[in-house]
């Protein structure tokens, strides 16, 4: 059983419907096989349970009667230190995530409305054409944008997609709720355009208007209602229908990762950028251009479209997740305190190490002597941060912060045997978490790398800081790499 956890603070009901729910247990089985997977939830149904269960993911019941500002405080008694919270839901605002950043908690947001201030580690925002630069953020948050991140169910990332596509055959799904029962209403319009389809229609467990579905489609030959399926059931049925009709929500991606002519209803104000990217890269179509088209040009549609989606679904997504939250934990992991005076010999250890020098402005080793009167002048800077890190008892590194004014020159370095397990990446996203603690006011961190260091580019790159004109010093050329903040107000 894996040692760290990943607890989900989401919530499914008939009220918010079952998207939030379904997302955070695909995330959730595409990173079980490294880490433990915990649900935190208020008040679920029994359907809603089950389905928790089922999916093999145990249940921490929030209290009925807690209070959102109280929430915070109750997750942080229910975890440690090295869990990574998962917030997905419109009640997880800025002020919510600042609340447990501020007990040094790990916090992932998946997010689709790009709005607001993220106070989170990595913002998981699997729609299409949204950038980093889309967001205000912590420095240092790292961004899992799009398709290559899909949160898709296990049959819907294995899913082979199918030779040939039955355009006669047509799904129909309006989400896990729809309390606007768009379903019944798209249906009659489908009865209208595609007379003598075969109508596949699929409603969730949180599904409220299922007697007036059922009374209605006892009138239509061609109709076949199909209600709470499996995960396994719904791609077995999606293969059967080379058309497809759906929001611009996850179950449009799970549409597309099986191939077919997906045409898109939406039915939620935050569902209109996904509209926008999939029927822009010609992934899907919007739903009211199909009265427009001619029956003999649906398969041709349909296999344009699959082409395409078969492009942009790899499979992969679980990969990238999987490195992502272990970048994230990582950084968590790490004991990090401010340096003292005992840890002057270890510091010139590290300082003179032949890669750290080969990489330094000064590249001389340098003696004790020297060092004695530098670490000492600098631990007693007010202007100089010495942060110390150490992995299970393990001194692993250090990162160094001079200011000058608002503006710090950063430097880090990794000892020689933890070296290539990702730890210059996670001391300087801690590093960067204790700076935000220990100095709230604007800052701007600036980091000078020799050009041709490219692990430490990437390192810095991946952090968001931003390339700067590269400089001279001393006849060697350094890459520079900046970084600004400025407290939301």
């Amino acid at each position: 059983m894996p040692s760290s956890r990943v607890i989900f603070r989401a919530d499914g009901n008939a009220r918010i419907g079952l998207g939030h729910l379904t997302r955070c247990l695909a995330l959730a089985d595409m990173l079980a096989p490294e880490f433990a997977c915990v649900f935190a939830m208020r008040e679920p149904s029994t359907e809603v349970e089950t389905q928790v269960r089922q999916a093999g993911f145990d249940i921490l019941f929030v209290p009925a009667d807690l209070l959102p500002a109280d929430e915070s405080a109750w997750l942080h008694a229910h975890s440690t230190p090295h869990d990574i919270m998962v917030l997905d839901g419109y009640d997880f605002t800025p002020k919510y995530q600042r609340r447990l950043k501020q007990r040094r908690q790990a916090v992932v947001q998946l997010d689709d409305m790009v709005a607001g201030y993220q106070w989170a580690d990595l913002v998981l925002n699997q729609a299409g054409g949204v950038r980093a630069t889309d967001y205000q953020h912590e420095p240092g948050t790292t961004f899992c944008l799009g398709p290559a991140y899909a949160l898709l169910r296990r049959p819907f990332r294995e899913a082979a997609p199918a030779d040939t596509l039955d355009v006669n055959r047509v799904f129909l799904n309006m989400g896990g709720a729809d309390p606007d029962n768009q379903t019944l209403a798209v249906l009659h319009h489908l009865r209208h355009w595609l007379p003598q389809h075969q109508l596949d229609v699929v409603t969730g467990s949180a599904y409220p208007h299922q007697a007036a579905l059922r009374e209605a489609a006892q009138q239509w030959a061609n109709v076949q209602l199909h209600h709470n399926l499996s995960a396994e059931q719904m791609a077995i049925l999606l293969s059967r229908c080379g058309l497809k009709v759906c929001p611009p929500s996850g179950v449009a991606y799970e549409c597309c990762a099986v191939g077919g002519l997906v045409l898109l209803h939406p039915i939620a104000d935050n569902q209109q950028r996904l509209f926008s990217y999939l029927t822009t890269e010609k992934l899907a179509l919007p739903l009211t251009t199909l009265p427009a088209l001619l029956p003999a040009q649906l398969p041709e549609l349909a296999q344009q479209l699959q082409q395409r989606q078969r492009a942009m679904f790899d499979g992969q997504a679980g990969l990238r997740l999987r490195r992502a939250f272990r970048e994230v934990m990582l950084a968590y992991e790490l004991t990090a305190r401010r340096a003292t005076a005992a840890d002057m010999e270890q510091y010139l250890a590290w300082a003179n190490d032949a890669d750290v020098r080969r990489n330094a402005i000064q590249q001389e080793p340098i003696r004790w002597e020297q060092h004695q009167v530098w670490f000492t002048r600098r631990l007693h800077d007010p202007d100089t941060l010495l942060y110390f890190f150490e992995l299970q008892d393990q001194p692993v590194g250090q990162v160094r912060i001079e200011f000058t004014g608002s503006e710090g020159l950063i430097d880090y370095s990794v000892a020689a045997g933890f070296r290539g397990q990702g730890l210059g990446l996670a001391v300087l996203r801690r590093a960067v978490l204790e700076l935000r603690h220990n100095r709230p006011a604007p800052w701007t961190l600036v980091a000078q790398v020799k050009a041709g260091n490219l692990p430490s580019r990437r390192v810095f790159e991946r952090l968001g800081f931003a390339a700067q004109p590269s400089v001279e010093l001393h006849g060697t050329t350094y890459d520079v790499f900046r970084l600004a903040f400025a407290p939301p107000a």
